[in-house]
C-alpha cells in the first residue's frame, strides 16, 4: 500500500500477526517467499527491511553509463524530467499534512547544513525522494530509489557553483517545489521540478 519504503524496517512477526489477524504461520511463509523474490532481507539479530526491487539491477548500468559518457548525463535528466515532474505534479494532489512536515523539516536542516559538505547531499537526496512518497505510489517510490544512486555527477556540479549562487539558485527551486506542493498547485509543482533540472542542463559538460 506504500506505507513501507525501501530501507523501512518490517514489523516482527509477533505483530503482524496481531495487526492483520492471522497466524505465525502465515505471516512467516509470506515473509519467506517476500525473501525469495528479493523485496526484502533479513539481518540477524536485527529484523526483516524492505529492499527496493529495482534498484539492485538498474543501478550499475546507469552508474557506468553516466559516469563513462559525459553526455549521457542529459539523457538521465530527461528522464528525471518526466518521472520528477510527475512526482510533484501528483504530490501536489495526494500529499498529506505529514508529507508536507517532512519537506519542510528537511528544507530546515538543509539551511543549516554547508552545501559543500556529504550531509547537504543527502538532505538533497531526501528532498527529492520526499516528492516521490508524497504521491503514495509504490512504484514512483522504487523508481526515485534507483534513480537518486545516480545523482553523483549532480554534486559535482553543485561544488562547482560559487558559494552564494549555490546557495541562492538550488535552495529557491526547492522551495518553490515545496510552495507549489503546499499550494495544491500540481501544474506549478511539475513546472518548478522540470525548470529546476531545465536550470542544471544548460550548465556545459564541463561543470559536471
Amino acid at each position: 500500500s506504500g506505507k513501507l519504503n525501501p530501507g523501512d524496517k518490517i514489523p516482527s512477526e509477533r505483530e503482524l500477526a496481531a495487526d492483520l489477524r492471522i497466524s505465525r504461520q502465515s505471516i512467516r511463509e509470506a515473509l519467506n517467499r517476500a525473501v525469495v523474490m528479493g523485496l526484502i532481507e533479513v539481518r540477524q539479530g536485527e529484523g526483516s527491511f524492505i529492499l527496493s526491487s529495482v534498484k539492485k539491477s538498474l543501478k550499475p548500468p546507469l552508474t557506468l553509463i553516466i559516469e563513462e559518457e559525459a553526455s549521457r548525463i542529459f539523457d538521465f535528466l530527461e528522464i528525471r524530467k518526466l518521472v520528477e515532474g510527475w512526482c510533484a505534479e501528483k504530490a501536489a494532489i495526494e500529499a498529506t499534512e505529514e508529507d508536507l512536515e517532512n519537506m519542510a523539516a528537511i528544507l530546515e536542516e538543509m539551511k543549516k547544513v554547508a552545501s559543500k559538505d556529504k550531509q547537504w547531499e543527502e538532505l538533497d537526496l531526501d528532498l527529492h525522494l520526499s516528492f516521490a512518497k508524497a504521491t503514495h505510489n509504490v512504484i514512483a517510490v522504487h523508481m526515485m530509489e534507483a534513480l537518486k544512486t545516480n545523482f553523483k555527477p549532480f554534486f559535482k556540479f553543485a561544488k562547482s557553483m560559487p558559494r552564494s549562487d549555490k546557495i541562492d539558485v538550488l535552495s529557491q527551486h526547492h522551495f518553490e517545489i515545496f510552495t507549489a506542493i503546499t499550494n495544491r498547485n500540481p501544474q506549478a509543482a511539475q513546472k518548478k521540478v522540470i525548470d529546476h533540472l531545465n536550470f542544471i542542463e544548460k550548465k556545459p559538460k564541463e561543470e559536471l
